[in-house]
């Protein structure tokens, strides 16, 4: 059991520590008032560490499908530690840029390598998203509240501004060195990963082969993937300069709200594993997509009146992060589910690529909005890309369980990727019905089979 907890720790800490880091870059703009930096350079520091983990997941993901997960994710603990300590000990602006590229690279891997290894570590098939949703948790709900946390406290402690934002990443070399031993010691590929390896008949085909059947649900992963992360990092990496927006007191306390906004979504995390057991992961996120598009949509028609009334705005706010803390998990667990156990890495890492690559548009972006003071425009955006999502979800993701899944994982090892992608789109499996039509079949085979005897007997008679 100690064992367990011990390696799904390893597995998680590193989506823990890129949390972290994303939202390092959310107060270290701030602090870091020894390099003098144009609103330009500023920028490009948060979009570094986004290109380095878009070239982290298309290298990453595949990487572990020859390698195997555990030397995977050895490797990505290792890179984000070397880009973590740089980004501490960066001399310029131009030297933290090179720093978080660097970063970004291991965390990139991060994602595909985390999310596949957690689904295929569980013992049934049913659980996966469960196992993904409860990766998302520790890693995301955890690493998110840190970084506000760690922040605020070295703020009001009075640590001096050039001092604090190398304390933040300081705090980000531990986190990386510690999932780097727990990894080491504790993780291991899954029985089902080593399995579909050994057995599959499809093995010999190239990547691109085996993946180009795919096309639709690829393409419903990294679109839904990338319109998210528009949202998700585009309104995380400043929410803080949106708060600070809202009042004129401290910047701790612009700190503090974020800190508390990002404690108040992880009961939403808390409830997304238990979801995902009792309705599809397409149905989540729909409904996650829905309820940040509508809250926005307050948001927007209502900035005016609602900037004036802070408990109002971070309240909605705050709704509207939980709703979209939903797609978060979903985007994961169903680019970590669908695709077929030999490339599931490299599925996983082309929908989180996208991801990035619509983190990187969205940071920049919003960045842009905000430095023009067109914070209601920010929020009309995000209403438009949630829709979009909506309409990708129910054109490209598939409603499927783990009946399916495992019917199509069984198809794909046997060569039949066509037909894989059939059963997924063809809906819930049934284990009964399933069973029972085995059955009858058998039982017809067997009767043809009992036929044909009789009659050769009674033609050699």
């Amino acid at each position: 059991m100690v064992h367990h907890v011990v390696a799904a720790i390893a597995t998680g800490i590193g989506l823990l520590t890129d949390k972290y880091m994303l939202g390092a870059t959310n107060f270290v703009e701030h602090y870091a008032h020894d390099f003098h930096a144009t609103d330009a350079q500023k920028d490009f520091v948060k979009a570094a560490m986004y290109g380095g983990a878009i070239l982290g997941m298309i290298v990453m993901g595949p990487l572990s499908d020859i390698i195997g997960r555990r030397a995977g994710l050895i490797l990505c603990s290792l890179i984000t530690l070397c880009g973590a300590l740089l980004s501490m000990f960066a001399w310029c602006e131009n030297a933290l840029i090179v720093a978080r590229i660097i970063t970004g690279i291991g965390m990139g891997g991060e994602y595909p390598l985390a999310s596949s290894h957690s689904a295929e570590s569980s013992e049934s098939t049913n659980d996966g998203a469960k196992n993904v949703a409860l990766l998302y948790l520790f890693g995301s709900g955890g690493g998110q509240a840190l970084c506000p946390l760690v922040t605020y406290i070295m703020d009001v402690a009075g640590v001096p501004d050039e001092m604090l934002w190398r304390g933040i990443f300081a705090v980000g070399s531990v986190l990386s060195l510690l999932g780097l031993g727990l990894r080491i010691v504790a993780t291991k590929d899954s029985q089902k990963f080593k399995a579909s390896r050994e057995d599959s008949k499809a093995s010999n085909q190239s990547t691109r082969s085996l993946l180009r059947p795919y096309w639709r649900p690829l393409f419903g992963t990294a679109g839904a993937w990338f319109l998210y992360d528009v949202v998700e990092y585009g309104l995380k990496q400043n929410d803080a300069a949106i708060f600070d927006a809202n009042h004129d007191g401290d910047y701790s306390q612009s700190v503090l709200a974020v800190f508390c906004t990002r404690m108040l979504v992880i009961p939403s995390l808390i409830v997304a594993p238990w979801l995902l057991t009792k309705i599809s992961s397409r149905k989540v996120q729909v409904v996650g997509f829905l309820g940040c598009a509508l809250c926005n949509l307050g948001l927007a028609l209502g900035y005016g009146p609602l900037k004036e009334i802070s408990i109002l705005f971070i309240g909605l706010y705050i709704v509207q992060l939980s709703f979209q803390s939903l797609p978060g998990v979903t985007t994961m667990a169903i680019s970590a589910e669908i695709f077929p156990s030999m490339v599931r890495g490299t599925g996983a890492g082309i929908s989180a690529a996208f991801g990035k690559l619509g983190a990187t548009i969205g940071s920049y972006a919003f960045s842009e909005l905000k430095n023009l003071g067109l914070i209601a425009t920010i929020f009309w955006v995000v209403v438009i890309t949630s829709f979009l999502a909506i309409l990708l979800t129910f054109y490209a993701i598939p409603y499927y369980n783990g009946s399916t899944l495992d019917a199509a994982d069984a198809l794909a090892r046997e060569g039949q990727m066509e037909e894989a992608v059939r059963v997924l789109f063809a809906g819930p499996r049934n284990l009964e019905v399933d069973a029972k039509s085995k059955y009858a079949k058998d039982e017809v085979t067997s009767d043809e089979e009992s036929g044909s005897s009789v009659q050769k007997v009674e033609e050699v008679q």
